[in-house]
């Protein structure tokens, strides 16, 4: 199977995280946009797009391997993903796909092109690779 969210071995934080930054934190088996407010070297501060952060969904500061750069990815959710689509796995690598389907237990079941298969639940929102760049000014889409 292969891992969208966790990682089987130790991440390397990014090291182009500043504030002001647009950026994807991941929560659990959702991806969330998000703009770094501060960075430590443990810890990144984060101000979330949605109001899941003032509902205390999300915390306001997380470690610095639950974040990534968003530019040149969009978020998508799993029930719209379709083949060709090239998702991010957690460490950055690009997968193809072939197909993605529900299954009876609801969860999603996605295939790649290269044979490996993917399950992720139902409520997943997963990074895709975006050919046109993000343009941001002080963490503001243009």
């Amino acid at each position: 199977m292969t891992e969208l969210f966790r990682s089987r071995v130790t991440v390397v934080a990014p090291a182009d995280v500043h504030p002001g930054q647009a950026v994807h934190v991941n929560a659990g088996c959702v991806w969330v946009a998000a703009t770094v407010t501060s960075v430590t070297h443990t810890r990144v501060g984060v101000d979330y797009d949605t109001h899941l952060s003032a509902a205390g969904w999300l915390a306001g500061s997380v470690s610095r391997w639950l974040v990534r750069p968003a530019d040149g990815v969009r978020l998508r959710p799993v029930h719209a993903l379709c083949a060709g689509d090239d998702v991010l796995a957690f460490d950055g690598t690009p997968l193809a796909v072939a197909g993605a389907w529900q299954g009876r237990d609801r969860w999603w079941v996605i295939d790649y092109r290269f044979g490996e298969r993917a399950r992720v639940p139902p409520a997943a929102v997963l990074r895709l690779v975006d050919p046109t760049p993000t343009v941001t000014v002080n963490g503001h889409l243009l």
